[in-house]
C-alpha cells in the first residue's frame, strides 16, 4: 500500500510539475503578444534576445529569484523544443543572453545574503560604544561616519581605505589619479542663513545648518555630483550634520592634509590610522552581539561595512519611497538593490498597525533628510573601472 502511496504522490508532483511549466509557458506567451510578437517560437536567432529580454522584464518588474527565473527559462525551452525550433537559453554558453543575465542574478542573490542591513539597536548600541569612548576612537569615528551613511548609504571606499596605512587612489587610463574617499575639500558646511562657514572650530556647531557633499569619483560615473542634507533639530545626537563636522574637525585635529581621506582614528597605542571595512566589520559585530545576544554566528558575520548602505536603503524605502527615488537617492548603479528588499521584516509583515508604527521609527531615524536626492551630472567614461559593491 505504502508503494501506491508513493506511487500516487509522485503522479501529483509530476503532474504539478507539468501544471508550472504550463503556466510559465502561458506568461511567456502572453508577454509576446503584449510586444507584439505574432509567434512566441522560432529558429531565428534573434529569438535568443526575445527570451533574453523576456527574462529581465520579469526579474525587474517581480524582482524574482535567480531559481525562479531559471524555471521560466526552462519553460520557455520546452515550449521552443515541443516545436522542434531551437531552445533560446542554452545554459552551457556562456555568452548567452538568459544564461548571463540568470548567471549575474545569481552573483548578486550571493553578495546579499552575506550583507545583512544594520537594526535600531545596533545602531543604538553603537551609540552607547562612541559615548563611552575617546572622541577619536574607533567607536567614535564609525558612529560619526553610520550617522551619515543611514543618510547618504555611501559605499565603503567613499569613506574608507583597504588598508589602515596606505591611501586608495584610483587611476583613470589616461593616467590621472584621484583619491577614492572624501577629503575636506569634497564637504561644505552652511549654517542656519544659508551662508557659508569658512572658519572652522567647536564653536560652529550650534550655527550649522547643512552639508553639501561632492562626490568626485564613484561607481555610476556621476562624478561630480552632490547631495545637501539638513541639521535634525530634532535628534541633535544622531544628527548628520553634527557628524560630518566632528569628521571634518577631527581631519583637522589629527592633522590630515587637504588631499587626505577624513576616515581616520587613533588606534589604543596612540598612532592615527585609517578606517577600513575590516575594522568597520570588527566594531559592527562587537556592538551587533551586544545588542541581539541571541543572533547565531551566522548572522553576525552578516553585519559589515556594507550593511550601512543596506540600511540606508532599507530605512527608505520602508519609509515609503518609491524604487526610482530608492534608486536615485543611493546613486545606485543597477537593479541589484531590490535583492536587499525581499526580505526585510515590512515587506514580510504587511498588517497595517506594525507597518505604521515602524513607518514613524523609519521617519525618525531619517528626520529632514527624507526627501534629499542628489544632483544629475553627466557620466565620466574616461575613468576606466571601479571596482566595488552597489
Amino acid at each position: 500500500m505504502g508503494h501506491l502511496v508513493d506511487k500516487e504522490m509522485s503522479r501529483s508532483k509530476i503532474s504539478a510539475s507539468h501544471e508550472t511549466t504550463r503556466f510559465r509557458q502561458a506568461i511567456y506567451i502572453n508577454w509576446c503578444g503584449d510586444m507584439f510578437v505574432s509567434d512566441p517560437c522560432g529558429c531565428d536567432i534573434g529569438y535568443k534576445r526575445l527570451a533574453g529580454l523576456f527574462i529581465k522584464d520579469l526579474i525587474l518588474k517581480n524582482n524574482c529569484r535567480s531559481g525562479t527565473a531559471r524555471g521560466y527559462a526552462d519553460s520557455v525551452n520546452d515550449l521552443f523544443a515541443r516545436r522542434d525550433f531551437p531552445i533560446p537559453a542554452e545554459f552551457s554558453d556562456d555568452f548567452n543572453i538568459v544564461a548571463k543575465l540568470i548567471s549575474n542574478l545569481k552573483k548578486e542573490e550571493d553578495v546579499a545574503k552575506q550583507r545583512s542591513p544594520l537594526t535600531a539597536a545596533i545602531f543604538a548600541s553603537l551609540f552607547e560604544m562612541a559615548q563611552a569612548s575617546h572622541q577619536d576612537s574607533d567607536a567614535s569615528v564609525v558612529f560619526d561616519w553610520f550617522c551619515v551613511i543611514r543618510i547618504l548609504g555611501l559605499r565603503c571606499s567613499e569613506y574608507a581605505q583597504t588598508t589602515q596605512v596606505r591611501i586608495d587612489i584610483h587611476e583613470y587610463p589616461s593616467g590621472k589619479k584621484v583619491t577614492k574617499a572624501f577629503i575636506r575639500e569634497d564637504w561644505t558646511f552652511y549654517d542656519q542663513h544659508g551662508r557659508i562657514i569658512t572658519a572652522h572650530s567647536e564653536d560652529v556647531f550650534d550655527l550649522l545648518g547643512k552639508c553639501r557633499v561632492i562626490f568626485r569619483i564613484q561607481k555610476n560615473r556621476q562624478n561630480g555630483q552632490k547631495i545637501t542634507f539638513t541639521f535634525d533639530a530634532c535628534h541633535p545626537a544622531i544628527c548628520p550634520v553634527r557628524a560630518a563636522y566632528r569628521i571634518y574637525l577631527r581631519s583637522i585635529r589629527l592633522e590630515q592634509l587637504d588631499d587626505e581621506p577624513m576616515g581616520v582614528f587613533i588606534n589604543k597605542s596612540g598612532a592615527k590610522k585609517y578606517l577600513t571595512g575590516n575594522k568597520i566589520a570588527d566594531i559592527l559585530q562587537k556592538v551587533a552581539r551586544i545588542a541581539h545576544p541571541d543572533w547565531t554566528k551566522e548572522e553576525i558575520s552578516k553585519i559589515s561595512s556594507h550593511s550601512g548602505r543596506v540600511w540606508a536603503l532599507v530605512l527608505i524605502d520602508e519609509a515609503g519611497k518609491s524604487p526610482t527615488f530608492v534608486k536615485s537617492r543611493l546613486r545606485w548603479l543597477g537593479e541589484s538593490f531590490r535583492l536587499y528588499l525581499r526580505d526585510t521584516a515590512i515587506i514580510i509583515a504587511q498588517h497595517n498597525d506594525a507597518l505604521k508604527s515602524a513607518s514613524k521609527r523609519m521617519l525618525a531615524l531619517l528626520g529632514e533628510n527624507l526627501n534629499t536626492l542628489p544632483n544629475v551630472v553627466p557620466l565620466d567614461n574616461d575613468m576606466g573601472n571601479l571596482n566595488e559593491y552597489d
